[in-house]
């Protein structure tokens, strides 16, 4: 929402009202049900009338704030409908596009939005990904040849061309026809237009309006027509609904799209309601709820939220968040919700009496069969290597390997006689040239404490063409595990933090806690181990901390940890991954091990790469062999 009455070019431009209309329009949005941290309002007040606004959160409608709002923190947001609100001055270009100099627009530069050129911005398939089909733009500006202000530097203004997306509809209105004049009411501190607009807006629900918007802005064409046939307005509004790339319109007057029935988003009923609450009453998440929640937007061809992880701690919280969004025509997103749950859930009872559920709802709402949930994908082969500390010699160990496929672990082999670092390596790569490895993508060391520092993902073994040698972490997922230091309260902490994991997935932003040198202290652990998440540290300490370190997270149960051989700089473990704010947690083995494939840019003369690898923990307390000590 923008209102703009005080200009820096020249008191000359004084346009009292503008900003009072635009916290008007604010507050008819606030009040139909948009949250206030939604609605966000850019004012730049005349003096006169900057007391009566004191109150309100604001930011001056400079360039830099509105681009930067418009097009770098808005396409973050969450929203199935964006409503752009202006009130000012406007001039058109010679392609009749609206420029809408802001607060600090120069008579040298004048610099302004382009609000044609904004609208093709956010007509097009970018940042938002499927959030925000519907747009609302209304500008209330005069539309005035700006040739003909001859003092004004305009100049070109552009945001980038993209393709646009035939599934996001824009509504445009204006105060007034090319060429006219938008009239403004000083004695009323209100624009005409925006005066006349609201009355009608006012009249019905926010909602309705929004259903109902070509009819309102036929019915306010004919209240300032009829004030025109009196002498008392000279402006008259015009719409578009939606256009092309070239600005011609596709949908003639039909807001709603092509394949759009005229109903409101189907949601549940109040039996609906009262038959699912009992079942939304679990102890804990059960597992996969995010990519149920994930789903639920997928088979209705919703967009999905902006916001990483899910929207709550507990089923009655995404349940409810679910309802209140914008699913497909005649599917509540609670049901696919509901549906995926039960198809994975461990609890068999539970998971009948939601299906009963689901059919119920379904069956009494007229909705469609709710397609049947994808299976969870299906774990990688792996082969499992344990060590065990022989007693009576150092750096000996007793040695078991499994295969584990198809959810079963499978005995491959056992030492008879203690072994160093140098005969478990000729043993395992005896393993691996075994025809039933060439399904293995992932091996996985079980070790005692003492063995984190071994650099398993570095050994070199002849396993390639010829018996070449080849580095393991490159070749393979290498994860390093210590299940034996998983006991007493670090157990139980163990396992609950991997049943959070399973529930919220890895892109949660709790998901992941990133550790320099400045957090390392005695209370770390005590500090991992406060609330089910972190279940993943990225440990960008250097050597002289990276013990104390790996000792909180063992003992704080955290299940997953990053960190470079040796110690790192910080800021290299998410460097070397991803950007932090994209990572899942869930494709950590798949992405630390294309980390350690060397780039041409980092490969030294000497053949090897410039920095360590990097270590990754990734114990999953379900995925334990049998325990049996071979000493």
């Amino acid at each position: 929402m923008v209102g703009i009455e005080s200009y820096a070019i020249s008191h000359r431009w004084d346009l009292p009202g503008a900003a009072r209309d635009a916290v008007r329009f604010a507050d008819w949005l606030t009040r139909g049900g948009v949250p206030r941290e939604q609605v966000h309002i850019l004012l730049s007040p005349l003096d006169r009338t900057r007391g009566d606004l004191r109150e309100i959160a604001c930011r001056p409608p400079t360039r830099d704030h509105v681009e930067r709002l418009l097009f770098k923190e808005l396409p973050a947001c969450d929203g199935d409908l964006l409503w752009i609100y202006w009130a000012g001055h406007g001039y058109l270009d010679s392609a009749h596009q609206l420029l809408l100099p802001y607060a600090d627009a120069t008579q040298d530069w004048t610099s302004h939005l382009n609000l044609e050129a904004a609208l093709r911005w956010w007509k097009a398939s970018g940042p938002m990904g499927g959030r925000f089909r519907r747009q609302i733009a209304i500008g209330d500006a005069c539309r005035v040849d700006a040739r003909h202000a001859r003092k004004l530097s305009f100049g070109e203004t552009g945001y980038g061309a993209r393709p646009p997306d035939p599934d996001r509809l824009q509504f445009t209105l204006y105060a007034s026809r090319v060429g006219e004049l938008a009239q403004n009411l000083p004695d009323r501190g209100a624009g005409q237009f925006t005066d006349a607009l609201i009355r009608r807006l006012q009249e019905t629900t926010l909602q309705k309006s929004v259903h109902d918007l070509v009819a309102i802005a036929r019915t306010v064409q004919a209240d300032l027509l009829a004030l025109r046939s009196r002498g008392l307005a000279w402006q008259q509004p015009q719409f578009i609904v939606d256009r092309d790339w070239s600005g011609s319109t596709i949908f003639g007057g039909s807001w709603h799209g092509r394949d759009t029935p005229d109903c409101p988003a189907a949601c549940l009923d109040q039996q609906g309601w009262d038959e699912l609450a009992p079942l939304l009453r679990v102890p804990r998440l059960p597992a996969h709820t995010y990519d149920a929640y994930r789903w639920a937007f997928e088979i209705t061809d919703c967009a999905f939220p902006a916001r990483r992880g899910l929207p709550a701690a507990e089923l009655a919280g995404i349940t409810h968040d679910l309802d209140a969004r914008q699913g497909r025509r005649g599917m509540p997103l609670v049901l696919p919700f509901m549906r995926h749950l039960a198809a994975h859930c461990e609890d068999a009872v539970w998971a009948r009496q939601v299906l009963a559920w689901t059919e119920s709802a379904r069956a009494r709402l007229g909705v469609p069969p709710v397609p049947v949930p994808p299976r969870p994908h299906s774990e990688d082969v792996g082969l499992h290597v344990r060590f065990e500390e022989d007693t009576g010699l150092d750096n000996a160990y007793w040695v078991r390997m499994w295969l584990y496929r198809n959810e079963r672990f499978e005995p491959l082999w056992e030492s008879h006689q203690p072994l160093d670092p140098p005969g478990v390596q000729r043993a395992l790569a005896r393993l691996l040239r075994q025809p039933y490895a060439r399904e293995v993508r992932r091996i996985e060391f079980h070790v005692p404490l003492g063995l984190l520092a071994e650099p398993f993902e570095c050994w070199r073994l002849p396993i390639g063409r010829h018996e070449k040698t080849v580095e393991l972490g490159q070749a393979f997922e290498v994860v390093v595990r210590c299940p034996d230091e998983r006991d007493g309260l670090a157990g139980t902490l163990w396992n609950r933090k991997w049943q959070w994991f399973k529930a919220h997935g890895g892109v949660d932003p709790q998901a992941v806690r990133e550790v320099c040198d400045e957090a390392v202290s005695p209370d770390l652990g005590g500090m991992l181990q406060a609330a089910d998440p972190p279940v993943c540290v990225l440990a960008d300490v250097s050597g002289q901390r990276l013990a104390e370190t790996l000792e909180a997270v063992l003992d704080a149960g955290v299940p997953i940890a990053v960190w470079h051989r040796n110690g790192g700089e910080r800021g290299r473990i998410t460097a070397a991954l991803a950007d932090r704010d994209e990572l899942d947690v869930r494709r950590l083995p798949s992405l630390v091990r294309q980390s350690r494939i060397p780039h041409p840019a980092s490969v030294t003369e000497a053949g090897r790469t410039s920095s360590p690898p990097l270590a990754l923990m990734w114990d999953d307390p379900e995925r334990v062999p049998e325990r049996r000590k071979l000493s």
